[in-house]
């Protein structure tokens, strides 16, 4: 950890009294790591540094031993500054010998007292890591609060079109779009015409109007969404479609090869009764030959009687 705050005001720095409480001093620590964390400040090449500063000024004044020695140096300070305002150009020939000897044991003192801090700093350096870190986690979650904070106080647009001129108007227009939630504005533009700006508070009033709103039927709105929110609408919808188009190309799927096992269990069927009919053609045209050689033998045998 740095020395060089033996040079700063911290408490001028955190804008807080020198006998400001622990509770004091973390609360103005939190506002000012509010205002120059490097994620709200990213065009500003010094925030790192000042948020850096800040955890070390933090770490010094919520330690007993670190903060007595620092208000003991800074003490000494101002002591020498309000001694050099008292001092007026009469008093000041008179006084230069003993402002020379005050000036070595006040740098004597000064050395000793910054040693002392300088090792109450490196003290710090190897305890304070805990009370850093859990800080820095309260103002991370601070951020996230805020930006939800932001995100739920938001707007959300939708631009809205018709063909016929005359037929909307800013009350008609409220009228049917307050339907799915508190409208917040509704613009006309006169620059375009047959055009309109509706903003809502929250993204579901402006979701549900933009896909359910059609206007009157003599004169049909065109209603889009202004900005990115309405992309995972789409999305969905998207994965919807391909879903059921998956599921028809399966059933078409499943049609044909039922199709096919039928065609093929009614083309071997007809083989087995073609099968069946020459067999029994087989038989018979056996059984023909056989009486024809039994009537064969019985006439040799009657002539050779």
């Amino acid at each position: 950890m740095d020395s060089e705050l033996k040079d700063l005001d911290l408490y001028e720095i955190l804008e807080i009294q020198q006998s400001a409480t622990e509770k004091e001093v973390k609360t103005a620590y939190r506002k000012k790591a509010l205002q120059f964390h490097p994620d709200k400040n990213p065009d500003n090449p010094k925030a790192a540094q000042l948020f850096l500063q800040l955890s070390k000024i933090l770490a010094v004044l919520t330690d007993t031993a670190a903060r007595s020695a620092y208000d003991k140096l800074i003490n000494a300070k101002l002591a020498a500054k309000l001694r050099e305002k008292e001092y007026d150009s009469k008093r000041k020939k008179l006084i230069d010998d003993l402002a020379r000897r005050e000036k070595g044991a006040l740098e004597k003192q000064k050395d000793t007292v910054e040693r002392n801090f300088e090792k109450e700093l490196e003290r710090l350096r190897r305890e304070s890591s805990d009370l850093l870190a859990k800080e820095r986690a309260r103002v991370n979650e601070l951020l996230k609060q805020q930006e939800t904070e932001k995100e739920m106080n938001g707007s959300y647009k939708l631009k809205v079109k018709w063909i016929e001129n005359e037929v909307y108007d800013k009350d008609n227009l409220r009228s049917l779009f307050s339907k799915y939630g508190d409208v917040i504005t509704v613009v006309v533009l006169e620059s375009k015409k047959c055009v309109a700006l509706i903003e809502y508070n929250t993204k579901n009033s402006a979701i549900n109007a933009k896909n359910l709103e059609v206007g009157y039927p003599h004169c049909p709105l065109t209603v889009s969404f202004i900005g990115d929110y309405g992309q995972d609408t789409k999305k969905s919808s998207n994965q919807t479609s391909a879903s059921k188009s998956s599921n028809m190309t399966y059933q078409n799927k499943n049609d044909n090869e039922t199709k096919n096992t039928k065609f093929k269990s009614t083309s071997q069927a007809f083989l087995d009764y073609e099968a069946m009919i020459l067999e029994r053609f087989r038989q018979a045209g056996k059984s023909k030959q056989e009486s024809c050689n039994l009537k064969n033998m019985s006439t040799e045998e009657s002539k050779s009687v």
